[in-house]
């Protein structure tokens, strides 16, 4: 399930052991989505919620950082 907003989304995914191939964790990505894909971050949680809740929070200091980085820029 990915998530957008903006120039950037998350997604989480379920994480399977290798060996057992039995659910094991679940992972959340951070991506700049334009104009190219980018993974920005990466992470793991016990829970659906928590990795959720924490692929928003990271999305929303990725999106904050980018946004003030911007305004930063002299225009061209």
């Amino acid at each position: 399930m990915r998530i957008y907003e903006g120039d950037h989304a998350y997604e989480i995914e379920r994480v399977l052991d290798p060996a057992t191939q039995l659910f094991k964790a679940w992972r959340y990505n951070v991506y700049r989505v334009r104009p190219t894909q980018q993974l920005l971050r990466s992470g793991e949680a016990e829970t659906q919620e928590e990795a959720e809740l924490a692929g928003q929070r990271a999305l929303t200091e990725v999106a904050n950082a980018d946004r003030k980085n911007a305004e930063g820029r002299p225009a061209a």
